[in-house]
This record gives C-alpha cells, structure tokens and sequence, in this order.
C-alpha cells in the first residue's frame, strides 16, 4: 500500500456526488497517494470511499476519521473487510471518539473514550465476518493525541492519525509508538503570505477546535497558555499548528512532519477565508506530481 507520497483530506459534505468523484481523479492525477474521508454528520464514510474508489483506478482511500460512537464494531469491522476484499490494499480504517460535548449535543453517547476505544478494537478482531476475506487486512489507525490514546495506538492498532499536530511532537509521538508503527501526520496548508489574512482566515476555520475541550488539552500540552486559546488563538499557536505562506514554506513544514518520523502527510488545504471548500490553488501547487 502506497502511503510514501502526500494525502489529501477533503471535506466532501461540501460537495455532491459527481463533484467528489471529479475531485477524487483530479487528486489521483496530481500523484496523491491517499484521499481521507472525513466524518461529522453527513456523508457516510464507508459509502462515499467506496464511491470514490470505484472512481478512480489505483489511489488509497481512508477515513480520517470514522466515528466510533455511531455504530457498532461489527458493523465497522465489517465495512472495513468488505471495501478491503473490493479494493485490495487501498484502504485504511481511521478511527476517531471525536469531541465529546460535540457527540452529547448531536444525541450521541460520550464516556471514558480511551476504554472504549480499546474494547471496540478487541470487538472488531473477534467479530464474525463469514464473507470472501480480504487478501490484506485493512491498516487500522486510531486518532491519538493524547498520552493515553497514543499509548492504545501503540498496542492495539497499526498506528496513529493526527491533527493539529507540528512536527515537534510528531517526533515525540514517534518515541512512543517506536519505530513499526504508522503515524500518519495531518497539516493543515494555506497558500496566502499576507500575515493579517491568513491568520484571520485560519482563525474563522479554528473557531470550533478552540471551542472544544480534547483539543484545548491538546494545544495546553503542547505549550501553550490558556490565554493563548482564547480569541480564536494567539499568533504564536496559528503560526506552529497552520502552515501558512508560500510554496517553499509550505513544503518545508511538510518535510519537517517527514524528518521527525510521520510515514505519510496528509494535507487539508484551507482558503484565505478560512472555508472548507477544496483549494484547488493550493492542491495544485503541492502535487506530487
């Protein structure tokens, strides 16, 4: 499986069907390795990457990340053999327990994530699945970024999926997980050099994350004071977490994740508005292609 070159996180709530499928070409034509499937509350992931699976001819897909709290291990082990027995090693299995007070509001349970996690991942190798098995297993990585999780990632899954991480703590995150294990590294990238709008931009698209608890521990135990939270987040937090500038300085926070140990990068690339629509300008300026 291909996880060497760049990904590409796309939010495909924002788009219909023929418009993620032109989407999906377009990013295995600029040499993307793998296209991650977000969830929230639209879209199914599993749907929509075998969608755009069927789409395209060679590129990964994986879902970055499928919601734990929505739906049962079997359920999930069994979407997750099926696109796999499809479409021989192109797919991963993300996983994620999401923003607690996020999942509560949208009538979801919410409790002690981590020992759930680490139940719905011994229920997923146990659960019957009496179909043609894949010739592969499906990679299954686990959204880590706290000690704790990352430690679960460490034992009981290939590996870990960030988001808003810099490569100081990828590379401490590589400590723990040693070196077998797969950290797949998110960078948020924005193709804007004007200091004043891509700050403002990113901090209309960091309303919810700085909103949100798990991530406010995380940015507190990256360093950052309480105060530096608040406002939609100091200067100093935007500039170490969002890359934000030209060509060069875009692909150089890309190769410092690679230096400190991720085995893949994934991009979500942002507009000077802070929107979510692809920014295919910047999709196109860091092709791997």
């Amino acid at each position: 499986m291909n996880l060497t070159k760049l990904g590409i996180l796309a939010y495909f709530d924002t788009m219909t069907g023929v418009e993620g499928r032109d989407f999906a070409r377009r990013a295995e034509s600029l040499g993307y390795s793998v296209l991650w499937v977000p969830e929230t509350f639209g879209r199914d992931p599993f749907v929509m990457a075998t969608d755009l699976l069927n789409a395209t001819d060679g590129i990964v897909v994986g879902t970055g990340i499928a919601n734990v709290w929505k739906r049962e291990p079997m359920a999930t082990a069994g979407a997750a053999r099926t696109i796999s027995e499809l479409f021989d090693q192109r797919f991963v299995l993300g996983l994620g327990v999401s923003a607690g007070p996020f999942m509560q509001r949208n009538g979801l349970r919410y409790e002690r994530p981590v020992a759930f996690m680490r139940e719905y991942l011994e229920r997923m190798t146990t659960a019957p699945f009496k179909a043609p098995e894949p010739k592969h297993a499906p990679p299954v990585v686990i959204a880590g970024l706290r000690p704790k999780m990352l430690k679960l990632g460490a034992e009981a899954a290939d590996g870990i999926i960030t988001a808003l991480t810099p490569p100081a703590q990828i590379a401490q995150m590589r400590a723990v997980l040693g070196p077998d294990k797969l950290l797949l590294a998110q960078q948020m990238v924005m193709l804007e050099t004007d200091a004043v709008r891509a700050r403002a931009g990113v901090r209309t698209f960091m309303r919810f994350y700085l909103n949100a608890p798990p991530y406010r521990l995380h940015f507190r135990a990256m360093g950052f004071a309480e105060d530096e939270l608040n406002n939609g987040g100091s200067d100093r937090l935007i500039d170490q977490v969002i890359a934000w500038g030209d060509e060069r300085v875009l692909r150089e926070r890309i190769e410092s994740h690679r230096r400190a140990g991720a085995n893949h990068v994934y991009l979500i690339p942002l507009s000077a508005s802070g929107g979510r629509l692809p920014e295919m300008r910047v999709i196109e300026a860091l092709a791997p292609a």
